[in-house]
């Protein structure tokens, strides 16, 4: 049978049952699976160099016949080790190489076999003999074209059971099959930016046969990848104004300010307003809103609530944590009354749960506050007219279904997004293009910004001496950890080792101690115990990170500082600096090195989150800082995030093509791949 784009990936040689499961790690089930799977970076091995021209630090070919082949058995450590030694002769001279653990080179290095091999040329210290250790090597026996050496050579991704010299062997297999793959960028965009066709791109991009061409061939993809990004986000925001949505009349501002014992921020105000025109359109709203920590995003979610229900609708609010799910209930309960807020949790008794749920069956309003979790759960809510989710970035499209689901009509609900983690304009142009963004960007009156400092291992006293009189004045603080107890693997603190150190420095202070594998019981009790003042630290794991308010915490430390990212560390300090008096940050990195380190004095220097967003985004990647499995991230391959020259240009063919056909009836190719695209990603 004939090898096809759609074929799964055993049809092709040397690809086993086991072999298949490997490369479904990489996201490669089918044959074309193999030609998108792009070289994360590139070895010129292109230079074939005579054995007396090799150049000690560069990389290099040498081409050559095998003199002599020996190999012996040693130990390292514990381990054994199989040691090859070959003896490489060109006209020139003789290269000394070195494998390791490569048992079957044995049975292959035969003397006089004619061979490459591409490394890095290193000279031997006692010697002074040049020679390469686990070069690449390939075996010139035939007369086809070189793949492994003599070339730029592509490095992929890799996992177990998958090397770089197995894919490049797939993929120049699967290479015929693009002559299959049709051209789905249409003739006049290619033209008016200059592109090549798909077919020169992905053949150069595994196996270029220059810089330049490269570069041409990169150019291509990095446009394809945001130019999809911008489509499937464009036609999810046409297919969304389709729906219906209850129209909800404006609330009385008036009123509202009057129920709040603190004034408005003009930044509110202004996203209220935004809010109220779009929940009162019979199409559902999808509002983004940002704001950096403590900027009040809560208060504007309070609002858009209290809409809803004035009007006599309920509304569900999803919160990532449970902690955060009990903060915001109690919140929103001084507002609009105990009786109007219900918490929909896994720690709900049995009894409360089933007469919740059928209350939920009714047309009375109601505001239900849970964790994402909720929607996994049977749960029916009539007359549903807002949706408000916490920390979008975990929401993904099988929460989205179900929320869809758990409305008993046709209705979609308004949906209002929140997240403290800033999103720089490049996101929002792109992964959260269908979405209408909001930006809280200054923070209530009388909040001072955050002193922060990166201290080395070895000066941490002044630090803690600065904390204790904190403490002694009245005030509250934490301790954060990267872990919940010691790791042998891991150079860094647990949070039950901080929390015996804490109590040996501070004997005369209430500690507590919050980490993940605690029951909900137990730390809710801890927090309102926080709350209440009868804790004045707290030692904890990451699960500070969202929903703990206390306005009396002054100081934190945070160890292990450079294991976290920067969205995270961020985010950590925001549980401070939230009352009058000016808070302190201390970042205890476990390294001199990591002190000096450029991220972390990016926090040293800056409380502004966007700063912090866009920096954390080269750092570490958009997949780890807005979570990848989601949002779309993994698609990305060559584009960057932070290109906006080329997603504005992606963007503005994106907009024309929907413009003249909105549903892309005249390009069945681009419509298919969006669709695709749209069923396996979400992007809110």
């Amino acid at each position: 049978m004939p090898l096809k784009l759609s074929s799964a990936v055993t049809e092709l040689p040397r690809v086993g049952p086991a072999k298949a499961k490997y490369l479904t790690k990489l996201g490669i089930t089918h044959a074309r699976d193999f030609l998108y799977t792009f070289p994360r970076r590139y070895n010129d091995f292109s230079k074939i160099t005579p054995v007396n021209e090799l150049k000690v630090g560069e990389q290099m070919t040498v081409q050559g016949v095998v003199k002599s082949a020996k190999s012996n058995q040693g130990w390292r450590g514990r381990r054994r080790l199989l040691r090859v030694y070959v003896e490489i002769e060109d006209d020139t001279g003789v290269l000394n190489v070195t494998w390791f653990n490569l048992r079957f080179l044995m049975q292959q290095l035969g003397t006089g076999r004619n061979i490459a091999v591409a490394g890095t040329v290193e000279q031997d210290t006692r010697s002074k003999q040049l020679r390469m250790r686990s070069p690449v090597i390939e075996f010139l026996d035939g007369t086809g074209e070189q793949t492994h050496t003599g070339r730029i050579t592509p490095v992929y991704p890799e996992t177990y059971g998958v090397t770089s010299r197995f894919l490049r062997y797939q993929v120049k297999q699967a290479l015929p099959l693009l002559q299959r793959l049709p051209e789905y960028i249409p003739a006049d965009i290619r033209e008016r930016h200059e592109l090549v066709g798909i077919h020169e791109a992905i053949t150069t991009m595994h196996f270029p046969d220059d810089t330049d061409a490269l570069e041409v061939a990169r150019r291509r993809v990095r446009f394809d990848e945001l130019f999809f990004l911008q489509l499937a986000a464009l036609v999810r925001r046409a297919q969304r104004e389709q729906r219906s949505a209850r129209p909800l009349p404006v609330l009385n501002l008036t009123q509202f300010k009057k129920q709040l014992d603190f004034t408005l921020t003009a930044a509110q105000l202004e996203v209220i307003d935004e809010i109220a025109t779009d929940i009162g359109k019979p199409v559902p709203m999808n509002r983004l809103l940002q704001g950096d920590v403590g900027s009040g995003k809560s208060v504007v979610a309070l609002f858009a609530a209290r809409t809803a229900m004035a009007d006599g609708h309920k509304v569900l609010y999803l919160a990532p944590t449970e902690i955060l799910a009990r903060q915001q209930a109690k919140l929103f309960a001084k507002t609009l009354g105990e009786d109007s807020v219900a918490l929909l949790i896994g720690a709900l008794p049995s009894g409360k749960k089933r007469a919740l749920k059928e209350r939920l069956r009714t047309s009375d309003p109601l505001c239900v506050v849970g964790t994402h979790a909720v929607l996994q759960e049977d749960v029916q809510v009539a007359n549903l007219a807002l949706a408000i989710v916490d920390e979008q970035h975990r929401f993904g499209v099988e929460q989205r279904q179900a929320l869809q689901e758990a409305s008993d009509d046709d209705m979609v609900p308004h949906l209002l997004s929140m997240t403290a983690t800033p999103i720089p304009r490049t996101l929002n142009l792109t992964v959260y293009g269908d979405l209408d963004v909001s930006v809280l960007d200054e923070l209530p009156p009388g909040r001072m910004p955050v002193t922060t400092s990166v201290v080395p291992p070895g000066e941490r006293d002044d630090a803690v001496v600065h904390i204790l009189e904190e403490l002694h004045a009245g005030r509250q603080g934490f301790v954060i950890a990267p872990l919940v107890e010691e790791s042998e693997r891991l150079e860094a603190k647990s949070a039950t080792e901080a929390y015996g150190e804490m109590r040996k420095l501070f004997p005369d202070i209430a500690i507590g101690l919050l980490h993940g594998r605690m029951s909900s019981e137990e730390k809710a009790g801890v927090i309102n115990n926080f709350s209440a003042g009868a804790l004045q630290l707290l030692v904890s794991t990451s699960v500070v990170e969202v929903g703990v308010n206390v306005p009396n915490a002054t100081v934190m430390i945070i160890e292990g500082a450079e294991r976290f990212g920067l969205a995270q560390l961020h985010q950590f300090r925001g549980r401070i600096g939230r009352g009058e008096h000016q808070s302190y940050c201390y970042l205890f990195p476990t390294s001199d090195e990591a002190v000096t380190a450029k991220r972390l004095q990016v926090l040293a220097t800056t409380t502004d989150g966007f700063v912090i967003a866009e920096e954390d985004l080269k750092l570490r990647g958009p997949g780890e800082v807005y979570g990848a499995a989601q949002s779309g991230f993994g698609d990305l391959q060559v584009a960057s995030l932070l290109d906006y020259p080329t997603i504005k240009i992606a963007r503005q063919e994106a907009v024309k093509i929907l413009k003249n056909d909105p549903q892309l009836d005249e390009y069945p190719i681009l419509k298919a791949k969006v669709e695709q695209k749209n069923l396996l990603t979400h992007f809110e």
